[in-house]
């Protein structure tokens, strides 16, 4: 990879002047050609897919009609069976003259081809019965004889279990005047009255008429052909016109596919292909692109001559925009040189320049001043977090200091057996040590309430029980996340605001339950209410910050989905507080790692 770097570096231009006009070819001029040429390729495909879809609705109009009249020549076959006067006319043989015989078949003949007149126009129609005697849905010319067919086609049924039979390319024995088609479809069918045989059918599809007459209508000319499954040509619209075997092969490649395309590029023809059933033969349209393409080749041209002038204008563009600013640049580069030498202290002249290259300078100063700004601001920010460093940890000496000194005194007063003093040391110590736990911002109801036992457990004894207190809250409860030291504040308000004026009777109720998506949290006090308590407050030297600790605390943590509120009472007050429903049972209580947001 470095190799490969080190010698893209020397081959690349190192002066500008030649970066900026191999920048020019490399990022506009080839570009603008492959986008050219590929527009072009573009629109060469668009009318390819274009033709080629227009002549394969073509193709699959012929492919409808086609079948359709396939389909009529078995309609004719099941229609001649089930039609009573042909059966009577067939087993009369010489009971009747064959001229009534003759008339009666005709007359059927000409009502089935008025019935699908657009698919029996290329059909021609011949019934036999087994005496020999043969009847046409067609005027022979006078002097004109059919050949024996019948009698060959009568063998040829009784001996199969065959009703019908195809034969496809069948040799055009019709009179001279009919048709001119050498070949055509027919098919052979049995005629039967109780299993007997009483008759053949002989119905022949004049495909090259049919293809010839259908190819006429159709809004944009163009040369078709009829080909077997081998790929031998049947039939075609052109009698000078000639496919090569090669083509032919290319569009049998994929029989099974309904339309198939291939493009001849020496002879810019352009073949589309639809399969027949159920020969599966083929029919293959034939159009000469070079009708279209050749004002697209002229297009091509006229781009590569257009490219090159541009290349040329490029390249003279190149060098005279070049040339105007390499130089201003290199006088520029030495001034900046010399400002690194001398700190970010010395600025630009800015009388000097002009237009881009003064943006550039006035733009170099301002950033010069800027970063001198920056550069004092971050030296000022770093004194102030040194400082407050070590505030905090001036801070953090104090409560371990009266950790250390209540530890002693606890010991002191086992020693002397003095249980009330060593209680109190053991819970004021678990209020210490939670606080000073600044890792941890919530905690566990549970635990929460353990600081509050702790705490009301001293003041129980410095107030001489003054009050009383109680929980309630569900079981469940317990491993919701609480904000550390949230609720002792709420119970230290109640007693020193509260019960201020009292000697007996107080009591203190912490009630915690589920709302909604959120934890509620009530204090409530049967003391003296929040407007006595005011006054008395109003009167205190020290301002109590208890309460606006909780609540900038909730800010902190929740933002503004969680409240604080003090409500009076008819006997007392009332704090509450509001936050998100956040559990987190442990492990081994059941419960996931890790905090769930849904606690059900």
């Amino acid at each position: 990879m470095l190799k490969m770097r080190g010698l893209l570096r020397r081959l690349l231009p190192q002066k500008i002047k030649f970066r900026l006009f191999f920048g020019f070819v490399l990022v506009i001029l080839i570009p603008l050609f492959i986008l050219q040429l590929y527009y072009y390729r573009q629109t060469e495909d668009l009318i390819v897919n274009k033709i080629s879809e227009q002549f394969g609705a073509q193709l699959n109009i012929m492919k409808t009609d086609y079948n359709d009249t396939v389909k009529a020549m078995f309609l004719h076959l099941v229609q001649l069976e089930k039609e009573p006067a042909v059966m009577e006319a067939l087993q009369a043989g010489d009971n009747n003259s064959p001229s009534d015989n003759a008339r009666q078949i005709r007359e059927v003949l000409e009502k089935m081809r008025n019935r699908n007149l657009s698919q029996s126009r290329f059909l021609y129609v011949s019934v036999a019965d087994v005496t020999g005697s043969q009847y046409d849905s067609f005027d022979v010319p006078q002097g004109e004889r059919l050949p024996d067919w019948n009698a060959k086609a009568i063998r040829e049924l009784e001996n199969s279990k065959e009703s019908y039979r195809w034969l496809s390319a069948d040799r055009n024995d019709l009179p001279v005047g009919l048709s001119e088609s050498a070949h055509m479809l027919t098919l052979t069918g049995s005629l039967k009255e109780q299993g007997k045989l009483v008759g053949v059918v002989r119905i022949r599809f004049d495909y090259e008429a049919w293809m010839k007459g259908i190819a006429k209508d159709f809004p944009v000319q163009q040369n078709y052909y009829l080909a077997d499954e081998a790929g031998n040509l049947l039939a075609q619209t052109e009698k000078m016109s000639g496919m090569s075997s090669e083509v032919g092969r290319k569009l049998l490649q994929s029989p099974d596919q309904q339309l198939l395309s291939y493009i001849d590029e020496r002879y810019s023809m352009l073949y589309n292909s639809i399969t027949l059933t159920p020969q599966k033969w083929q029919i293959i349209g034939e159009f000469p692109l070079r009708f279209y393409f050749g004002d697209l080749k002229l297009l091509e041209r006229r781009m590569v001559i257009t490219f090159l002038l541009l290349t040329v204008a490029f390249i003279g563009l190149t060098l005279f925009v070049s040339s105007t600013i390499t130089r201003p640049l290199h006088q520029l580069k030495k001034k900046m040189e010399n400002m690194v030498k001398m700190r970010l202290k010395t600025f630009l002249p800015e009388t000097n320049y002009r237009g881009e290259i003064l943006a550039l300078a006035q733009s170099f100063n301002q950033m010069v001043t800027d970063t001198n700004l920056l550069v004092h601001q971050l030296k000022q920010e770093e004194r102030q977090k040194e400082a407050v460093r070590f505030q905090m940890l001036l801070a953090q000496m104090k409560p371990h200091f009266l950790l250390n000194t209540l530890n002693t005194l606890k010991w002191h007063a086992i020693d002397r057996e003095d249980k009330v003093t060593s209680e109190i040391c053991i819970q004021l110590g678990k209020l210490l040590e939670t606080s000073l736990n600044a890792e941890v911002e919530l905690i566990h109801l549970k635990e929460e309430i353990e600081l509050i036992n702790a705490y009301l457990y001293i003041q129980n004894v410095r107030f001489d029980h003054l009050f009383d207190f109680r929980y309630e809250y569900e079981e469940k409860l317990q491993y919701v996340l609480v904000p550390k030291l949230s609720l002792q504040p709420l119970v230290e308000n109640a007693i020193v605001h509260g019960f201020a004026r009292m000697s007996r009777g107080g009591l203190i109720v912490v009630r915690i339950y589920e709302q909604h998506d959120s934890v509620v949290v009530e204090v409530q006090d049967n003391g003296q209410g929040l407007q006595e308590a005011e006054r008395v407050r109003q009167k205190r030297v020290r301002k109590g910050i208890g309460l606006t600790n909780v609540k900038e605390r909730l800010e902190l943590l929740f933002k503004k989905n969680a409240e604080l509120q003090l409500m009076e009472l008819e006997e007392g007050a009332l704090v509450r507080l509001r936050f998100p429903m956040l559990m987190s049972v442990p492990y081994s209580k059941g419960g996931d790692h890790h905090v769930e947001t849904d606690h059900r």
